[in-house]
């Protein structure tokens, strides 16, 4: 009898502390180095249109003429797509995109895997002008995967999961992060820094999902590209293997919260969105998005930017 009652003491025991730390337990303490790269999140000036013809399909790849054979085309690319994007100044979208298509296929557009092979500029904080990789060629193709958020499909994306304010309850993102990463691995997760869509944002590599339901509470297990594995400090590497790398939700309430830099939680306000995209739906080239007929400025309007580069450029580098 005694036997029983202890035994039945320790299988409590286990299954209380199991329970605990698989809520606190980082999903895949790898995840920083599996999808990490060895440079800073970088900014550019201005993106050509040889990089907006080959973000999306269907776009001619001569800019000559193309206000009389691709007029909307070229609409978008000056409204939104030249300066906009690339003076946001950051690419994390792509630089998020490019490494879970990397670790998907084992290399992708002529890279290989892992990420974090790939050197480049880790001195300078991108508020503080990163370069961005050595090699040139990838540079080009980490801009290019950076203006596919801007595709038709990830606008639809977008605007669904807006739809009455989902994207503002992270219940919503949590289920959906739960359920992309289940059916095919690590997906996108953007965050806005307000409830505004044009306030900016930040992507990062959603790669897990943790609950506790003593706490009715979440957290989405991410890679930073404001933040390298492949960098000795407290908050780069440090940050990792503290398990900090989580965006944190209160399912009782549905707000998000998100340590974006040193002294800067995001969002601001108490309010921000948070969208989950899928790598299926953007790692490929889609559609111009000025193809769903909406005159161009209401579709300015529903473009969500995320760029990731604003909050360092207000905080202590470290």
């Amino acid at each position: 009898m005694r036997r029983l009652r202890t035994a039945a003491w320790v299988l409590a025991v286990l299954i209380v502390t199991g329970y605990e730390s698989s809520f606190a337990q980082n999903p895949d303490r790898t995840a920083a180095a599996k999808y990490g790269w060895g440079f800073r999140n970088f900014a550019d000036k201005e993106f050509s249109w040889d990089l907006f013809s080959h973000s999306f399909f269907g776009v001619p790849l001569d800019p000559n003429s193309t206000w009389l054979t691709a007029t909307f085309d070229r609409a978008f690319y000056e409204a939104a797509y030249r300066f906009k994007l690339p003076q946001a100044n950051g690419n994390c979208f792509g630089i998020s995109l490019m490494s879970i298509m990397m670790n998907r296929f084992g290399g992708y557009y002529g890279y290989c895997a892992p990420p974090i092979a790939w050197k480049g500029d880790t001195t300078k904080y991108w508020g503080g002008n990163a370069t961005g990789p050595v090699d040139t060629a990838l540079h080009r193709i980490i801009n290019i995967m950076h203006g596919r958020q801007f595709s038709l499909a990830a606008v639809e994306s977008y605007i669904d999961q807006a739809m009455s304010g989902h994207s503002l309850n992270c219940n919503n993102g949590v289920t959906l992060a739960e359920q992309t990463i289940g059916k095919e691995g690590p997906c996108v997760v953007s965050i806005t820094e307000t409830p505004s869509p044009t306030g900016g944002g930040h992507a990062l590599v959603a790669y897990g999902v943790t609950r506790d339901t003593n706490t009715n509470t979440a957290r989405i297990w991410v890679v930073d590209p404001n933040r390298l594995w492949a960098v000795p400090t407290n908050v780069d590497s440090g940050w990792y293997a503290g398990d900090s790398n989580h965006i944190d939700c209160d399912l009782a309430s549905g707000k998000w919260s998100f340590t974006m830099a040193p002294h800067d939680p995001w969002p601001h306000g108490g309010s921000g969105h948070l969208i989950i995209v899928p790598a299926s739906l953007v790692g490929l080239p889609g559609r111009v998005p000025s193809s769903l007929g909406l005159a161009l400025g209401e579709l300015l309007s529903k473009l969500f930017l995320f760029d990731g580069t604003q909050p360092y450029l207000r905080c202590v580098t470290p």
